[in-house]
């Protein structure tokens, strides 16, 4: 397991995070065991990974209070990096405050190593929530702050107060509207991106090879049409697009003696600025087998090709980094 010292700072974290919002049974990842989400946590911590990421939002709490228990139970909560989230809707100075103390009694510990905001909300300034985490931090409940799904313009209005430590965004082969701006500014400003959805919710893991196979909770992202149940974007998609590139991968992947999810977690590790990955894991094997695929690196060849294959999508999906919401909608400042 390789590890990232985030700028200025003594805190190193694996580049393999575990993801924690499927540990817990919810709409959009199905039914999930307590035993096996516990089993796959025990086997992440024996392949190096020292690094969770958590959310109220998860489960409604569940998340939280599953890994605090988890973590308390067996005594690791020194051993590993805590990253949990302020709700949407609960960005006013008071709420954060209110927010934080709940994360830490379902945590079970007196400190969150990275708390971040998880949206913006249009109705309360950034700064206003920004500072409410810095007085978190002062106070030694927090340790260091961070944001997510945030564009230039937020990370530029907390910037001008304290630079945030990391930005978690949405990154994958499918998925690489960040490149445009986001990606460039965090690698030039010194802040990590944690990568969230880095398979595209089980897109690249080999499962789905037509738009048809994806089912309707996993198909709301702004690659499909807006016929689909449940998306709030307006746009036509791009699944003609989508697929052609993850067939072609999957090709390439055949050629080079890799897997889909390995080939497509190598080739995020291979640019700069990426922190972390955040990749769940639904039991014991899952999390093995992510563990094993961030142990590799690809050839400068191999990447390009990827990039080749991958480039109609990005193009397609443009700057716009909410995987969710289009146009004048979109929630990246």
């Amino acid at each position: 397991m390789q590890y990232y010292q985030f700028h200025g700072t003594e805190l190193s974290v694996s580049q393999l995070c575990f993801g924690c919002w499927g540990i817990t049974s919810d709409f959009h990842w199905g039914d999930r065991y307590e035993t096996d989400s516990i089993a796959a946590m025990k086997t992440a911590i024996e392949c190096g990974v020292n690094f969770f990421d958590t959310a109220p939002m998860y489960g409604d709490g569940a998340s939280e209070t599953m890994v605090g228990k988890f973590l308390h139970d067996n005594g690791l909560r020194d051993e590993i990096v805590i990253a949990s989230k302020i709700r949407p809707g609960k960005m006013r100075a008071a709420d954060v405050i209110q927010e934080c103390d709940e994360s830490l009694s379902r945590l079970k510990t007196d400190y969150i190593d990275l708390y971040q905001t998880h949206w913006t909300d249009p109705d309360v300034p950034l700064a206003e929530t920004w500072q409410a985490m810095l007085d978190l931090k002062r106070q030694g409940k927090v340790r260091h702050l961070g944001v997510c799904n945030a564009g230039l313009n937020d990370l530029s209005s907390v910037g001008d107060i304290e630079k945030p430590l990391s930005d978690q965004l949405p990154y994958n082969l499918i998925s690489r509207m960040i490149e445009f701006e986001i990606l460039p500014q965090c690698d030039a400003d010194g802040i990590g991106v944690l990568v969230y959805s880095p398979l595209m919710h089980g897109m690249l893991s080999g499962k789905f090879h037509a738009a048809e196979q994806v089912p309707d909770s996993r198909a709301r992202t702004r690659h499909f049409s807006s016929q689909r149940p449940h998306t709030r974007h307006q746009e036509s998609g791009c699944e003609a697009a989508t697929f052609d590139a993850i067939n072609a991968i999957v090709r390439l992947a055949d050629e080079t003696g890799k897997s889909l999810p390995e080939l497509s977690l190598q080739w995020l590790l291979s640019h700069h600025g990426i922190a972390s990955l955040i990749a769940g894991a639904k039991n014991e094997s899952q999390a093995r087998q992510n563990a094993n695929f961030v142990s590799d690196t690809l050839d400068e060849d191999i990447v390009a090709k990827l990039d080749q294959i991958t480039s109609p999508v990005k193009q397609a999906l443009g700057a716009n980094a909410d995987l969710w919401d289009g146009g004048e909608a979109s929630r990246y400042n």
